[in-house]
């Protein structure tokens, strides 16, 4: 499994849960927020999942459509996020402008260079090789287009490099599945209606 599949679709769904659990809230709460298209949620994850497990994908995107791998899988999001984004409420709505806004700092910057880059003096920080390539990721250099962009953020604790991108599609996420949880604990707060006895 890959640093960025599980980062962008694995950790930040269940550590939103956990968080979600601790401050009180419940999974019902998803109940009350209107999602739509689940689906595509589903898919995305599935082509990520793809490139790694299935021969031939990354050929038929990256070789024949001339397309980044990642390019497929942010469309996707995007396109789920459209069909939500009005119907949520406020402060989901802000979480998911969150994801939005980092799936498209990723989306530009892998778009302007073919590949994510990475920062080779962040990469020797957590312990890997400066100048390894691959067909996802590439070290900056002179001509590296938003390098600011690009794996930048040194993550000791897996021995890895993150982009801004990540940390806002991460936290969205993580904030996302909070806020829709605590909308259960928001719901058992309300008073109950007052019954006003009927009376002859």
């Amino acid at each position: 499994m890959s640093f960025s599949f599980f980062v962008l679709i694995i950790a930040p769904p269940v550590a939103g849960v956990l968080l979600g659990y601790l401050s009180g809230g419940r999974l019902s709460g998803f109940r009350t927020v209107r999602v739509r298209a689940l689906w595509l949620v589903w898919l995305a994850a599935a082509v990520q999942f793809a490139q790694y497990y299935v021969p031939g994908v990354r050929h038929l995107v990256e070789d024949r459509a001339g397309l980044p791998m990642l390019a497929p899988v942010f469309a996707i999001v995007f396109a789920w996020l459209a069909v939500n984004l009005r119907n949520w409420p406020g402060a989901i709505r802000v979480a998911g402008v969150a994801i939005v806004l980092g799936a498209a700092m990723n989306a530009l910057v892998i778009g302007l260079n073919g590949r994510m880059p990475y920062d080779p003096a962040a990469a020797v920080a957590v312990g890997s090789a400066p100048d390894a390539e691959g067909p996802k990721n590439a070290p900056a250099g002179d001509r590296t287009r938003l390098a600011s962009l690009g794996d930048v953020i040194e993550v000791p604790v897996l021995r890895k490099v993150a982009s801004p991108g990540d940390v806002l599609i991460s936290g969205g996420t993580v904030a996302l599945v909070v806020l829709a949880m605590r909308r259960a604990r928001r719901d058992d707060e309300k008073p109950a209606p007052a019954v006003v006895p009927i009376t002859a």
